[in-house]
């Protein structure tokens, strides 16, 4: 009798210790959302979006936002860095949707499509060496590279989704309702916009107050590029490989100043390319993984 009950003993306590650690582990079924009472106009504009936004990814230099009403999910990202601008108008950029609030990479939208031209470099127009010397250079060089190719980013594509799975020009309407824009403000950021119909991805086509604190998530890629020898020679020389050595900064400058180090080789020392630091988010890929709750009122 007594070892019956030993044995009962060590099972209650193995229950309640399973159970206390499942429950510290569990995942939350239900998030705060955002409800969205007006809806937001899309139009590469954050004047419908509060700002600062809420959430900010300090690697990929990528602040963000996500919202719904009954019909549509809401997202904008946003950013002020000149290399991650770059780097997201030629390399593109990718927001994946998971409605499980899991990682799953199926359900994307991809625009800026990558303007690459046949043999794998970006395009544009080659322009005469007309803007002074230094840090201002770099800058000024790369806010014209950035709003020529703004102007060109005409595209985007879809995959994953219940229907209209293909590449469609922005001002068109395709059958899912989707809708992107993407346009450089007066503060000079990147502003990213899209609208997604639940009925294109969701399990119907709108919400009712059950799906209320559901959770989804959603990814933001960008594409780090390779160094190149480009039109702009922004890159400081190298290569079209893609293993091609990337410049290694001994120091850095933001947009407001210019750091100048020496490196130590066999031919002793060098200067280092003062544009390194500036051109760095260029050449890095991220991945914002953001898990959420819907909202409703």
């Amino acid at each position: 009798m007594k070892s019956l009950n030993l044995i009962a003993l060590v099972l209650i306590i193995g229950v309640g210790l399973v159970s206390c650690s499942t429950s510290k582990n569990a995942t939350p079924t239900r998030l705060a959302g955002n409800w969205q009472p007006v809806p937001i106009i899309v139009d590469g504009k954050n004047n419908d979006w509060p700002t600062p936004h809420p959430d900010y990814d300090e690697k990929a230099m990528l602040g963000y936002a996500v919202s719904n009403d009954k019909d549509n999910l809401y997202i904008i990202v946003e950013t002020g860095d000149l290399a991650t601008q770059l780097k997201i108008l030629q390399g593109g950029l990718t927001v994946w949707i998971d409605r499980k609030a899991e990682k799953n990479e199926e359900t994307a939208i991809n625009f800026p499509i990558p303007a690459e031209s046949k043999n794998g470099k970006t395009t544009g127009k080659r322009r005469p060496n007309m803007y002074g010397s230094g840090p201002d250079k770099v800058r000024i060089m790369l806010e014209d590279r950035v709003a020529e190719l703004v102007k060109e980013a005409k595209e985007y594509s879809l995959q994953g989704f219940k229907a209209c799975n293909l590449q469609y020009p922005i001002e068109a309407t395709d059958s899912c309702g989707i809708m992107v824009r993407m346009a450089i403000d007066a503060d000079n950021e990147l502003v990213w916009e899209a609208v997604i119909p639940f009925k294109s991805f969701y399990y119907k086509p709108e919400l009712t107050r059950a799906d209320k604190g559901r959770a989804l998530s959603i990814c933001i890629e960008t594409t780090g590029q390779a160094p190149i020898e480009d039109d702009l020679l922004i890159t400081g020389g190298g290569n079209s490989n893609a293993g091609a050595a990337r410049p290694r900064p001994a120091m850095s400058f933001g947009i407001g100043g210019m750091g100048m180090g020496m490196q130590m080789g066999g031919g002793g020392a060098r200067p280092v390319d003062p544009n390194a630091g500036i051109l760095e988010p260029l050449y890095k890929s991220t991945k914002t993984w953001k898990k959420f709750g819907l909202g409703f009122q």
